[in-house]
């Protein structure tokens, strides 16, 4: 089928060819037209997601700086005193910015658990062929997850080799000529660690290791075990609290001491270690120096709504003997 006619001179076939060649002129404008706007589209998505981010980082410090007043004004009015059963641990605190954002902020006890950093204090102290009093504990926690013995005590001491600032392996530890023979070599922290997730870099740390103990582990500053406010503790903290009291207290018995405590908590230390059901287990020594019913680390959890965007802040809250409160540590996102 003929498209275009000719004629003796050939014009007809010049004008197709022009006519075509103006086709293709017009498509390639089209695209880079269409390049183009959405090259610009994107820039202003981003643009606006940029801007988004910007004020969530803004709003979320902004929310920290709340959740450190309103845990001093806690303090103030605890009377030495703070328990699940405050209003400030069971609910959250809704604090709205503006029409399109706002926040809410959750308070948690971050001493309900174990300072991995005291390992190093007395791993030394110990004598000959016995094991310090901070790994033992360890390895008590470690049995009650379902480890044996053993396994907890040869964790401890690994733990205890990392953030120790010595070169001297303990028998069951491992220091920096174990790591640095490794395919990818590299040298322990000698130093206490900043956050629990170090744990994966260290000897014996599997990933179902890790996930078995992370929950009840914590890297506080303190360089001595911390003192767990027996208040703030639920059922979950069983085992924790069984560790601390010794090794022939069982995790079921942790765990009815604690749906035995009263209604509002322990007065103070001497009412949970004078507490009948405390008294019924008969223990040899009661850990009286690391019993506390107030907390001195506080966990602010901050979830900002902005606009579209959803930001969690974490936060590590200390107290000083005065009450006022300072931020130890931070984290946006979850940790793993």
């Amino acid at each position: 089928m003929t498209i275009v006619g000719t004629d003796k001179d050939g014009n007809g076939e010049q004008r197709g060819a022009a006519l075509l060649v103006v086709l293709l002129l017009v498509a390639t404008l089209a695209f880079i037209a269409l390049s183009i706007t959405e090259r610009t589209a994107l820039a202003a998505s981003r643009s606006v997601n940029a801007r988004i981010h910007d004020e969530s980082i803004w709003l979320a410090f902004g929310a920290e700086t709340l959740a450190v007043a309103a845990l001093e004004s806690i303090w103030k009015v605890s009377n030495g005193k703070m328990s699940l059963d405050d209003p400030w641990a069971s609910e959250p605190l809704s604090v709205p910015f503006d029409d399109v954002s706002g926040a809410r902020l959750f308070f948690v006890d971050a001493t309900a658990c174990f300072n991995v950093n005291s390992l190093a204090t007395d791993a030394g102290g110990a004598s000959a062929g016995a094991v310090s009093p901070a790994i033992e504990e360890f390895s008590f926690l470690a049995r009650n997850l379902g480890f044996s013995v053993l396994d907890g005590e040869r964790l401890g001491s690994v733990i205890a080799d990392w953030v120790d600032n010595d070169t001297s392996r303990l028998p069951q530890g491992a220091e920096d000529d174990y790591y640095s023979l490794l395919p990818s070599p590299y040298r322990t922290g000698n130093q206490n660690i900043a956050s629990i997730s170090e744990l994966r870099a260290m000897k014996g740390f599997s990933r179902d290791v890790y996930r078995t103990l992370r929950p009840y582990l914590c890297a506080l500053p303190d360089a001595q075990a911390s003192s767990i406010n027996v208040n703030m503790l639920n059922e979950r903290h069983a085992p924790i609290l069984a560790a601390l009291l010794g090794e022939n207290v069982t995790v079921t018995q942790a765990r009815d001491l604690i749906t035995a405590r009263p209604p509002g908590g322990y007065a103070n230390t001497d009412a949970f270690i004078n507490a009948p059901a405390i008294k019924s287990l008969e223990l040899d020594t009661t850990p009286a120096g690391r019993i506390a019913v107030t907390s001195k680390y506080i966990e602010a959890r901050a979830e900002i709504v902005y606009d579209t965007a959803i930001t969690e802040l974490n936060a590590i809250i200390a107290f000083d003997e005065s009450g006022k409160a300072a931020v130890l540590a931070r984290r946006f996102g979850a940790e793993e």
